[in-house]
């Protein structure tokens, strides 16, 4: 009997595995979104976090190539650095959100604080969202044996136009897997290459 179950455990490790990565092996970043009310306001709080086999430094070229992240992040249409100013940046951003059939362009101008190789804030000067902030931070760890970076997404929006409470989490957390998985994918892809 215990051959039998180690035989079953062996032949559905692949199939755990694989659901544990996306399609082109990268391993799933863990999103959690919810929605808050604050002082009449309603909005979503997002938290998300992954490894990566790269250096912080590799995940920091990714993150600040800013005019470069329309090439690998889904729905982000353009990204235009505006000012630089050490290490502030203003950035204007045209994004899609959508559900289905409905499709709602976002344009945001934001500012961006950089703390090289650690950490990325970000406030919204202006734009489509009532609200909207974020925080990249990057940490050197090592998971199983591997060397790499803990990459860690924390942000609050709310947005300009109406989202249906019944699929509004699950559109912005789908919208922010695909985002974070996206970006992990491009760190591994250019570390590779390194």
């Amino acid at each position: 009997m215990r051959r039998l179950i180690s035989m079953l455990l062996m032949l559905c490790l692949p199939v755990i595995a694989a659901w544990a990565q996306d399609t082109d092996g990268v391993p799933r970043m863990q999103t959690m979104v919810s929605r808050a009310s604050k002082d009449g306001h309603t909005f979503f709080e997002i938290s998300a976090k992954g490894f990566v086999q790269a250096a912080p430094q590799q995940a920091w070229r990714v993150l600040t190539g800013y005019e470069r992240l329309p090439e690998f992040v889904p729905n982000l249409r353009s990204s235009k650095l505006v000012a630089r100013n050490g290490n502030e940046v203003i950035l204007e951003q045209e994004s899609t959100a959508g559900f289905l059939f409905v499709a709602q362009g976002i344009h945001l101008v934001l500012r961006v604080t950089e703390q090289p190789y650690s950490a990325i804030d970000i406030a919204m000067v202006d734009g489509d969202m009532k609200h909207y902030s974020a925080r990249w931070e990057l940490t050197p760890v090592e998971q199983n044996g591997v060397a790499g970076t803990r990459i860690t997404y924390a942000g609050t929006m709310e947005p300009g136009f109406f989202i249906l409470p019944i699929v509004g989490d699950m559109v912005v957390e789908k919208d922010v897997k695909e985002m974070m998985n996206a970006v992990a994918a491009e760190i591994d892809r250019t570390a590779r290459v390194k």
